[in-house]
């Protein structure tokens, strides 16, 4: 009996510290993130990507007012449109790492979620298009995929304010704008992914918009902008 009850005690011990390092890891990185708060510096962040369509016409907007951001790229995409990755590096933006598949971290097995987090394709291991940060899907994080990351030798960075454009209801873009303007900074959170469905097109025209209006916000309030590896 005593040896079932260490038994018990010991697997528990082992689940408590395989999402409790992820949970603190998470929240350290989302405190730091926090500090850009009322800093006047905007980070603008994209993740999912790329997609051909959108994310080509977010970099147009983007070169539209000499603005910089920072594109967070699933592996099996940035495969399969390298050309957008290449662009994405030459218009002077970050590149950043967000798991191979986009698996959810404390959804999967340990083995799965090692492997979704190191396999990265060899676009984004080498040269300008060298992915430099990590951001985990769905923002989860496990003792695995921290000790994945720190292999990679990046830092993980979270977002301070969530656009909602992949909510049920998309938000209205002025109270996006809002609030980030009440923020006074920080790290906003946009979607670049190809999407399908009866609302993708309405979507896609909610990021482009936020992303113009984001921009006009802050050559109006002349922040600075920041990319997520100075975070």
């Amino acid at each position: 009996m005593l040896a079932g009850i260490y038994a018990v005690l010991g697997i528990s011990a082992l689940v408590a510290a395989y999402f409790g390092v992820g949970i603190a890891v998470r929240v350290w990185s989302q405190n730091r993130s926090a500090k850009l708060r009322g800093s006047g510096v905007l980070a603008i962040t994209y993740d999912d990507g790329p997609s051909p369509e959108l994310t080509n016409k977010i970099l147009d907007l983007l070169k539209e007012f000499d603005a910089k951001a920072t594109f967070f790229v699933i592996g099996r995409d940035a495969e399969a449109h390298p050309t957008v990755i290449e662009r994405i590096a030459a218009e002077g933006h970050t590149v950043g790492w967000h798991s191979m598949t986009h698996l959810n971290q404390w959804k999967t097995s340990p083995l799965r979620a090692w492997r979704d987090t190191t396999r990265v394709p060899p676009i984004l291991t080498s040269g300008s298009t060298r992915a430099k940060v990590y951001r985990p899907p769905y923002g989860k994080l496990n003792l695995l995929t921290v000790l994945a990351f720190l292999k990679l030798r990046l830092s993980s960075v979270h977002w301070t304010l969530v656009s909602g454009d992949t909510y049920p209801e998309v938000p209205d873009v002025d109270d996006v704008v809002k609030a980030l303007d009440n923020a006074g900074g920080g790290i906003i959170l946009m979607h670049d992914m190809k999407r399908s469905g009866p609302d993708a097109e309405e979507r896609n025209r909610f990021v482009l918009g936020l992303t113009r209006s984001i921009l006009e916000l802050r050559r109006q309030r002349g922040w600075k902008l920041a990319s997520a590896t100075d975070v």
